[in-house]
């Protein structure tokens, strides 16, 4: 559990996965001057990365073009291990829809492209923390033509979830891209309250991701592009 200091006067704990000396530097830097936020370590190999699945980390940034591998097989010990509460922010210069697809489906809660001057990684992973799937734009509509090309392909696996209608209009914003801020202003409602119909409908979906629910939800015809 993280330590007391973040959201809700708790911390959380952030690992970073990366070989560029610079660019870790950098995250690391706005993780530091980031509220809430504490380095639990770094690593810039898969495996000084698996010596750090043993200390308390609520989130780690990865990058998957490693040294000695692929970060994405880090990704599937992370969720082997039973891990579902972890989140996952992959950070990469791989924008390849493969690869996009390969580390979201092994359990990544996000990805954003390495461009270092547009965003803040300190603000992207409190979203990740708070419930949030931060994605770059090209990367969402890597996912959202992947799950269009699933419902054309897939039958109908079994009867679809009852959700309420909150739920499922909460369902279709995120299928569109939508952030839990985002989704929680067209909806008119807190982040909290969006937070808590995401948790619904991941338990109704009986999965532990929103990549996860998406895909279930268009194979299960409970969306339909």
């Amino acid at each position: 559990m993280p330590a007391t200091g973040w959201a809700g006067n708790v911390r959380a704990n952030v690992a970073i996965v990366e070989d560029d000396p610079l660019v870790a530097a950098h995250v690391g830097q706005s993780v530091a001057e980031q509220d809430g936020l504490s380095l639990a370590g770094t690593a810039a190999t898969l495996a000084e990365a698996r010596a750090l699945l043993d200390r308390d980390v609520d989130l780690f940034i990865l990058d998957l073009g490693l040294p000695d591998g692929n970060g994405i097989d880090l990704i599937e010990t992370i969720r082997a291990r039973g891990r579902t509460d972890t989140k996952i922010l992959v950070l990469s210069n791989l924008g390849d829809q493969a690869t996009v697809l390969a580390a979201v489906l092994a359990g990544a809660d996000g990805y954003l492209l390495k461009d270092l001057t547009s965003f803040n990684i300190g603000q992207q992973v409190s979203a990740a923390l708070a419930g949030e799937a931060p994605l770059s734009p090209s990367i969402a509509a890597y996912v959202l033509r992947y799950l269009r090309e699933q419902q054309d392909q897939a039958r109908t696996e079994e009867d679809a979830p009852d959700l309420t209608p909150r739920e499922f209009e909460l369902l279709q914003l995120l299928a569109r891209g939508h952030s839990n801020r985002e989704a929680a202003e067209a909806m008119s409602v807190s982040r909290y309250t969006v937070a808590d119909h995401a948790k619904a409908i991941y338990r109704k979906l009986g999965v532990s991701s929103r990549g996860e629910a998406l895909v279930r939800a268009f194979r299960s015809g409970l969306l339909r592009p």
